[in-house]
């Protein structure tokens, strides 16, 4: 269970990063497709972050069940916790982004602030249950 910790410190962290990623630098490109989006406040902000802890007390279940990534020839901690991450995005964030941006008018700049924001959350929440395990 202590990878669910891990993870959703990795989610906690996410927090942070999106706020830079899709609260920042890509925010922009919502006004491009102004009849798609809610409007925000407080209460958003809150779901969106209980949201990233979730996802990475999730990933932290998934990398315990299923022991992470184990790669020959000594590849270190931080290597095998990247990996898994990336392989996480892959699966799961990258594919259901670029599904819903098929059928939704999202500009493309709020479809790549979206997969570099989940590809950053996936990498933290992995890279926090290698360190964890790390021996």
């Amino acid at each position: 269970m202590t990878l669910v910790l891990f993870g959703a410190l990795g989610g906690v962290v996410a927090i942070f990063t999106s706020w830079l990623i899709t609260g920042f630098l890509f925010h922009r490109f919502q006004a491009e497709t102004p009849g798609t989006w809610r409007p925000e406040g407080p209460r958003q902000y809150a779901a969106a972050s209980a949201l990233d802890v979730f996802a990475g007390a999730a990933i932290g279940l998934l990398y315990w069940h299923t022991g992470g990534v184990h790669i020959g020839g000594g590849a270190g901690w931080l290597f095998r916790g990247a990996l898994f991450g990336v392989l996480a995005w892959l699966a799961l964030a990258l594919p259901v982004i670029l599904s819903l941006a098929t059928f939704v008018k999202l500009h493309r700049g709020v479809v790549v602030g979206l997969l570099l924001d989940w590809l950053v959350a996936a990498l933290l929440a992995s890279i926090a249950c290698a360190w964890a395990v790390r021996a």
